[in-house]
């Protein structure tokens, strides 16, 4: 697992990097963490599994650089905002400012171990080998945009492509199910609540434009336990 930093203050740097080690260690886990005190350096780095950006920075802050991560990655970048502003969670979720997650600063190892486990259950540390035509090919959850039934097979719709795998659409459902990111929303859509943008009693848009139609009446409250997840 590698994990970016990015805050201005490289003593809040050392503080979380020193807290992702401890939690690597109850783990056992293997997790690289590197520091920033630029966006505008990482935004030339390869892509992470995970960032924590500082919601406010002076040269280029936490949603500046957010919307570069996003840009450059097609979307498929899971991030947690860190501030010791008030109001930030309110405002991120008001002004429509993608979030994965939220932790206030200074940051409550608790509060910190409860998120990184949320995050490697449910985005970039997920991943299936999922059969094609003649061999399997390793998916990650956080670059699934939405599926859709193709006949005897599925597509899967992912940030920078879209490929076909040898799945009923229902079989792969049963797949996807315990992430905790997928919602079939009609017999031939099921969609990754990462990825959705806007939502309406007739249908769902997602990051890409895409729009599908909502014939489920579980989809409200699914997507809200979502969203609630992220910002608690």
């Amino acid at each position: 697992m590698r994990i970016a930093i990015c805050d201005d203050e490289a003593f809040e740097n050392e503080t979380l990097r020193r807290l992702i080690g401890q939690y690597a260690a109850l783990k056992d886990g293997e997790i690289r963490v590197d520091a920033f005190t630029e966006g505008k350096t990482l935004l030339r780095q390869p892509r992470y599994d995970l960032y924590f950006l500082d919601y406010k920075m002076e040269e280029m802050d936490g949603i500046e650089v957010a919307k570069g991560l996003r840009k450059k990655f097609n979307n498929a970048v899971t991030i947690c905002y860190l501030t010791n502003f008030d109001g930030a969670a309110e405002e991120i979720i008001n002004n429509r400012i993608h979030a994965d997650g939220f932790l206030k600063k200074p940051v409550d190892r608790d509060l910190l171990f409860e998120k990184l486990d949320l995050f490697y259950k449910m985005s970039f540390f997920t991943r299936f080998e999922l059969r094609k035509a003649n061999s399997f090919e390793t998916i990650y959850a956080q670059d699934i945009v939405y599926a859709s039934a193709d006949n005897k097979r599925v597509q899967l719709h992912l940030a920078d492509r879209t490929e076909t795998f040898n799945y009923l659409l229902r079989d792969l459902e049963k797949i996807l199910q315990d992430c905790g990111l997928f919602y079939r929303i009609h017999r031939s859509y099921i969609v990754n609540f990462m990825y959705v943008r806007r939502y309406d009693s007739t249908g769902v848009e997602m990051e890409n434009g895409d729009k599908l139609p909502l014939k489920s009446h579980g989809f409200k409250e699914k997507y809200q336990d979502y969203i609630f997840s992220q910002h608690r």
